[in-house]
């Protein structure tokens, strides 16, 4: 569950590394929380993929190089997901619980340490595969691999035999192949049913079954991968509509194989790439598109220019400004705690646009989220000036990295750089590039200087947030951060049954991170969304603004 995607929210925008916030995608896969109406939709929008029921969704993200959820944690990819995969269960937009999909039961025993897991009956995948346990387990399998490379290996961490196909190699480098090829965790029942046994009690496991980087490949793309990366074959409400090509819409149709719950409404569904948020935004004006996110450089002015076609929801995810751990320059606390103290984060949140400051690691909507978490984010330059020089200044130019393809990317780059250079004395430079190549570089500990990141959960839970983004190997550790007392209070709250005692433990491990301050908080964002007038996108509490369950007029 790691993340690189081109979101709504500006850190995105301003160019680097964001995991799936609800943003461009018009789909939360985690929590929202709805803060207004919308209009009515009678909006002059009338774009489609053709047919009485079909939607053009508009992405403002680079083409996708190929679908395969295992190897995907950034919004695009995982949005596609989501309509061509099912999971084993979700959340209930309605009731905000978890509820089952592919699953039948999910049951912990009395530890939490060992998972069964069994499916329903009758499904089956898109070329007419039966969908057994043993998909499960052998895709979940490749992916734990360590030597494959695929996005969301982290995921399978907390499995017992991990280790063993994971073995350890330098900072940045891909482990080389092993001849374990299977997790010991992982244990077929029956056709049916297969547990899960993890290396020490993880009490939200049964939550992180929703998470979409988990779903199943059949057989015979488990065969050979790359020869299906762009002919996926998912399990899920929409099927491959004809070829695909990288830089094509992505074109999908309702496959009447789908046996799960909740299909959506559209017989079609088109997913059109623009890098460009703001060129999207004008295609929607245009009538060429059916939804898209509103990007940042018209939060002001989007009510007006579609007044009965929005719609607003407050993500719940969480935005940052990333310090590079590999830098020995940025290794002090006190260092991260100065630059922290020089922002001025509500002037910062004005400037984003339907933002509001951050005063900790994880989403405001959070249950565990606490308002006064952080004892550095408040604006105080006089502070900020004597830690820098209790930690003996910084030595060179401070670079900050944002991506050129957006159009606001070098205006928020610019804001905090000026906001280090006035309130620190601070040489500042800033690094235009694309958002690609800064993800290749922080990945390979190359990148030089910050850089924006962001979050969003995948289940409802501030441990999506820690284990990821600040365990030692987490799958979305952007900074390159470790510290071995944060891992083991993280363990502590893993294996604590209660759900409200866990909050506490978990609690404890961002006091820890937020010392350390690998990740400087920055903002959360209310997100708003653009609908054509034959559309209404479902809006929850839950599960936030989705257009591709959007109701039809």
């Amino acid at each position: 569950m790691a993340a690189n995607p081109p979101i709504g929210p500006p850190a995105e925008e301003v160019g680097s590394t964001v995991r799936r916030l609800t943003g461009v995608l018009g789909v939360t896969l985690g929590l929202a929380l709805v803060l207004s109406s919308c209009g009515d939709g009678k909006s002059s929008s009338s774009g489609g993929a053709g047919g009485a029921k079909s939607e053009i969704i508009a992405i403002a993200a680079d083409p996708l190089e190929y679908i395969n959820p295992l190897n995907e944690n950034g919004s695009p990819g995982i949005q596609v997901a989501q309509a061509m995969f099912a999971p084993l269960v979700t959340t209930d937009p309605n009731t905000g619980k978890t509820v089952n999909v592919m699953a039948e039961s999910v049951t912990p025993d009395k530890t939490s340490q060992t998972w069964t897991i069994k499916l329903k009956s009758g499904n089956a995948f898109q070329n007419g595969q039966p969908l057994t346990a043993k998909d499960y387990v052998d895709s979940w399998n490749m992916t734990a691999q360590g030597s494959n490379a695929w996005k969301n290996n982290g995921f399978f961490s907390k499995v017992e035999g991990y280790d063993a196909m994971n073995p350890p190699t330098p900072d940045g480098a891909t482990p080389k192949p092993t001849s374990v090829k299977t997790l010991t965790g992982l244990k077929l029942i029956d056709d049916l049913t297969f547990s899960v046994k993890l290396k020490v009690p993880f009490s939200q496991f049964g939550l992180t079954l929703q998470y979409l980087g988990l779903a199943p490949l059949p057989e015979e793309v488990r065969k050979n991968p790359d020869a299906y990366k762009r002919k996926p074959i998912g399990n899920g409400a929409f099927k491959l509509d004809g070829t695909w090509n990288p830089g094509d819409d992505i074109k999908l149709v309702k496959w009447d194989g789908y046996k799960g719950p909740n299909a959506p409404e559209a017989d079609a569904v088109t997913y059109r790439f623009i890098p460009n948020a703001d060129t999207a935004y004008n295609e929607f004006l245009a009538g060429t598109v059916d939804f898209v996110d509103v990007p940042p450089t018209k939060v002001k002015t989007f009510k007006t220019d579609a007044p009965d076609g929005w719609v607003t929801s407050e993500s719940s995810g969480a935005n940052y400004l990333t310090l590079p751990a590999w830098d020995q320059r940025y290794k002090n606390p006190k260092l991260r705690h100065a630059f922290s103290l020089a922002i001025d984060r509500k002037a910062f949140a004005d400037l984003v646009g339907l933002a509001t400051p951050a005063s900790g690691l994880v989403g405001p909507d959070m249950n565990g989220y606490r308002a006064d978490a952080c004892k550095y984010c408040d604006f105080d330059v006089a502070k900020a000036k004597q830690l820098l020089q209790e930690a003996g200044g910084f030595s060179g130019t401070v670079f900050i990295n944002y991506n050129t393809s957006s159009a606001t990317g070098q205006i928020f780059a610019e804001a905090i750089g000026n906001m280090l250079r006035q309130n620190l004395g601070l040489q500042v430079k800033y690094a235009g590039k694309q958002a690609s190549e800064i993800t290749t570089l922080a990945d390979t500990r190359k990148l030089d200087g910050l850089r924006f990141s962001g979050w969003g959960h995948d289940y409802p839970s501030i441990e999506d947030y820690l284990t990821p983004m600040f365990k030692s190997n987490g799958d979305a550790n952007f900074s390159g951060y470790s510290n071995p007392e944060l891992d083991k209070v993280l363990a502590q709250g893993d294996a604590e049954p209660d759900p409200e005692k866990a909050i506490k433990v978990y609690q404890q491990a961002e006091d820890i991170a937020l010392e350390d301050m690998p990740l400087i908080p920055l903002y959360a964002k209310q997100n708003a969304y653009l609908h054509s007038a034959k559309i209404s996108p479902r809006v929850s509490k839950y599960t936030g603004v989705q257009a591709l369950y959007s109701t039809f007029k």
